[in-house]
C-alpha cells in the first residue's frame, strides 16, 4: 500500500535523511525506531508535506497508487489527510489553544469538503470512537480543558476524522503515565488500518508492530519481521538499542552505546556508526549497502 524509494531530505547541502526505502502492507503495523536525530520524524513529515521552510525531500514515496513526495502542493493537500493521517508526539502544540476540540476535529473534514453541519456531528462520533467521555461535553472544551490523554485522544481523532489508509504516529505515547499509555495503545491498535509507529521505546515496537525499521545517521541501518530484528540483531547499532534497553543484575553496569548522535553533517564517512562501534575497522570507511533477503542489514561486521 506505501511504497518509499530512495527518499532523501536535505536542508542546503546536508542529506539529512539518506535513501530510505521501505513498504507497508495493507493492515500491517511497522515501527520505525532510533536515538533521537537518526531521521524517523523528518521522514514521517516529508511522507505529510510538513518538512520545515528550506528543507527539501526528493525520490518516490506512494500510498495506494498516489504519489506522496514530488508533486505540486495543490494535489498533495487532495491526498493527505484522506489517504494518509499524522498523530504527533505533543498535542498541546499541535493542537489551536483558541479553538474548542470539536471544531478542530471538524474543521479537517471541512477542509475536504464536509457540510459544517455533518462535520460537527461527525466530530462528536469521532470523540466516542476514541473512548473520550460525554463527547458532547468535551467537544465544547478547549485543549488546556483536558488531560494530556485527553488532548491525545482528540489528536488521534482529527487523524481518523477523513478515514485514512495509513495513520502515522509520532511518539503518541511519550508524555502519557503507564496506564493512560496502554489504553492509548491498545486503541491505537483497534482503529489504525495501517501503522507506521515512531517510538524510543523498543517494549511497545514488540507490542504493537509485526516489523520494523531501524534508522541510524539519516539513513536505515536494518530492516526485517520484528521478532527476528529483536531476538537475532545483525546490525551493531541495533545491537546496542537492544543490549541498552535489557535488565541487568543488580551491581552489573548497563550496556551503552559509547559518544552520543552527531549533530546533522557530523556523521562519517562509509558506515555512519563507525565512530561509536566497537566493532569498526578500516573496511568500514566504506558505506555498506543494505543487504539479506527479509531481514536486511548495512554492517561490514554483523552480528552472529
Amino acid at each position: 500500500m506505501l511504497s518509499v524509494d530512495g527518499l532523501s531530505v536535505h536542508a542546503d547541502d546536508l542529506r539529512l535523511v539518506r535513501d530510505v526505502s521501505f513498504s507497508i502492507a495493507p493492515g500491517e503495523r511497522v515501527g520505525l525506531i532510533g536515538e533521537s536525530g537518526s531521521g524517523k520524524s523528518l521522514t514521517a513529515l516529508s511522507l505529510m508535506g510538513l518538512l520545515p521552510e528550506g528543507v527539501t525531500a526528493s525520490g518516490s514515496a506512494t500510498l495506494a497508487g498516489q504519489p506522496l513526495v514530488g508533486v505540486p502542493e495543490k494535489q498533495l493537500t487532495r491526498l493527505r489527510g484522506r489517504t494518509v493521517s499524522m498523530v504527533f508526539q505533543e498535542p498541546m502544540t499541535a493542537l489551536n489553544p483558541l479553538m474548542r476540540v470539536g471544531a478542530q476535529v471538524a474543521e479537517v473534514m471541512t477542509l475536504h469538503g464536509a457540510a459544517r453541519a455533518a462535520a460537527r456531528a461527525r466530530a462528536v462520533e469521532l470523540l466516542e470512537r476514541v473512548r473520550l467521555p460525554r463527547p458532547a461535553q468535551l467537544a465544547r472544551a478547549y485543549p488546556h480543558q483536558l488531560s494530556g490523554g485527553q488532548r491525545q485522544r482528540v489528536m488521534l481523532a482529527i487523524a481518523l476524522a477523513n478515514e485514512p489508509e495509513l495513520l502515522i504516529c509520532d511518539e503518541p505515547t511519550t508524555a502519557l503515565d503507564v496506564t493512560v499509555q496502554k489504553q492509548m495503545l491498545e486503541l491505537i491498535a483497534e482503529v489504525a488500518p495501517a501503522l507506521l509507529f515512531i517510538t524510543h521505546d523498543l517494549a511497545v515496537v514488540a507490542a504493537m508492530c509485526e516489523r520494523v525499521l531501524v534508522m541510524y545517521g539519516g539513513r536505515v541501518v536494518e530492516t526485517g519481521p520484528m521478532r527476528e530484528v529483536f531476538t537475532r540483531p545483525r546490525h551493531r547499532y541495533t545491537e546496542g538499542l537492544l543490549a541498552s534497553s535489557r535488565l541487568t543484575p543488580r551491581g552489573t553496569r548497563l550496556p551503552t552505546i559509547k559518544g552520543s548522535v552527531p549533530p546533522a553533517g557530523g556523521f562519517p564517512g562509509g558506515c555512519v556508526f563507525r565512530n561509536r562501534c566497537p566493532h569498526a575497522t578500516p573496511e568500514c570507511e566504506t558505506e555498506p549497502e543494505l543487504t539479506g533477503d527479509g531481514h536486511g542489514y548495512a554492517c561490514w561486521h554483523p552480528g552472529d
